[in-house]
């Protein structure tokens, strides 16, 4: 070959060359070829400081086939994503979604294998193969059984996952008994499974239990918090459960609205609702305690994800939090949970909410055609707080009878903006505000949409003590 040809041919090659890095003259595709050339400078350009507090929508119990959710984990998520969460706390019971991945020779444990054993199980891996592809489900049969790898939070959170959208807050549902009486706490934003730590009587179990995920929290460097889940699951737990426990104000959560259809949210006549027992331990904390208090959530607590009825399965999109916070990460929304910076809801928004000093404030952010009625409800000093046995003595466990002086309504506003300034003789106050709207997918047939604030702890007046 003459050096001229070569001349030529090198040529050639170079605007071939050319052409394929810039994506002309071929058939590559998206994301294929060379990227394009970026220029080098020292130090970085981005703006990564917090921007003004916002409300962040999540929830902090779920549940999936990494314990008895119908679904696989990315299922939940990506329903939660997919209805405006930002937030999600993935809680199986007694463990977190992680374990060693086979891998060859060098998984030290084969991976967590489910098996699809009924036509419930069939039914959610139909919506996970159709919605996530066959490169992403992994199957095997093992003795004409289907079985389903489950995927790690961190194998998964990559697909929903995007800064200022979505974030998970890893945790566990710590599952414990007493007797024949569920307990079960949440563990969030925990970096290892918490095992159960028992307990001779209930009380002593949730505070092993919450002192467990404390520690953990001061191990891990991280912000944690605890809270209990459906006091009335079963009515395993009462008011004198609770009352006795040792924690400082935002150490203490409470589930006082939980969308499982097995709880009794509302109590019956031998044993007071659950906004009824957080009334009650707010008074006697506060009254007759030293002073702390447990903050209120709603959460789905959610199981079912491919059957939708009420009353018969626990659904998500039922109950809420709403968290006020600079940045959408983990540790940024749990310590704006543990200073009560956030609300409870069930399809209530709220606009503005102010809190502190005297004032408990709030507007909400209203629907088209719905009517709000705000109501705020407190304990005033000097109410009766002694517990009274009930007559005759229920079956099973039931908390004692107090008296209707404890969570009265102290001023009712029908419309969408309210404020109450306390006049000093008033425990604490918190605002609950109930709509017309009836609820999408209710706990109970009925339900309409609410929302619950923290409540305000009121400062004795000069010269009294509380």
């Amino acid at each position: 070959m003459t050096s001229s040809w070569k001349t030529r041919l090198g040529g050639l090659l170079l605007i071939f060359s050319s052409m394929a890095a810039s994506g002309h003259g071929g058939h590559a595709g998206p994301g294929e070829g060379t990227p394009p050339k970026q220029p080098y400078f020292k130090g970085i350009r981005g703006d990564y400081r917090a921007d003004e507090a916002r409300w962040w929508k999540g929830n902090t119990h779920t549940h999936t086939w990494w314990s008895d959710g119908d679904s696989p984990p990315e299922t939940a998520a990506a329903w939660y994503r997919e209805h405006g969460y930002q937030f999600l706390v993935l809680s199986d019971h007694n463990r977190m979604q992680a374990g060693a991945i086979a891998r060859g020779n060098l998984a030290l444990h084969y991976t967590q294998w489910y098996p699809i054993e009924d036509e419930a199980r069939a039914a959610a891996l139909a919506i996970y193969r159709e919605h996530f592809g066959p490169d992403w489900v992994e199957e095997r049969v093992v003795d004409g059984v289907t079985q389903v790898r489950l995927k790690a939070l961190d194998e998964f959170r990559g697909l929903f996952e995007a800064p200022g959208e979505f974030t998970f807050v890893p945790g566990e549902e710590i599952t414990d008994r007493f007797e024949s009486h569920p307990i079960h706490v949440n563990a969030v934003n925990i970096q290892d499974p918490i095992a159960p730590r028992g307990g001779e009587t209930p009380t002593a179990i949730i505070q092993n239990t919450l002192n467990a995920v404390l520690d953990h929290g001061l191990s891990s460097g991280r912000e944690v918090l605890a809270h209990l889940n459906h006091p009335n699951f079963r009515y395993a737990l009462t008011v004198e459960d609770l009352v006795p426990l040792r924690y400082r104000t935002g150490e203490g959560f409470f589930e006082l609205y939980n969308g499982h259809h097995g709880v009794e949210n509302y109590g019956d006549g031998e044993h007071p609702g659950i906004e009824r027992m957080w009334d009650i331990l707010l008074a006697k904390r506060i009254a007759e305690g030293d002073g702390t208090i447990p903050y209120g959530i709603a959460n789905d607590d959610a199981h079912r994800f491919t059957t939708w009825r009420v009353g018969k399965d626990s659904n998500p999109g039922r109950g809420w939090v709403m968290v006020r916070a600079r940045r959408l990460t983990p540790d940024s929304i749990v310590a704006a949970m543990k200073r009560g910076d956030f609300y409870a809801s069930t399809g209530v928004t709220l606009g503005r909410l102010e809190r502190g000093g005297d004032t408990l404030a709030l507007a909400v952010d209203p629907e088209p055609g719905v009517d709000y009625t705000i109501e705020f409800i407190g304990t005033r000093r000097g109410a009766e707080l002694g517990a009274h046995p009930r007559e005759p003595a229920p079956d099973g466990r039931a908390s004692q009878r107090y008296d209707d002086a404890i969570g009265v309504v102290l001023k009712t506003v029908r419309g969408t903006e309210a404020r109450y300034v306390a006049r000093g003789d008033e425990l604490y106050v918190r605002a609950r505000v109930t709509s017309t709207q009836p609820h999408p997918n209710p706990f109970r047939a009925g339900d309409v949409t609410m929302a619950w604030t923290q409540p305000l702890v009121v400062a004795a007046p000069q010269g009294r003590t509380p």
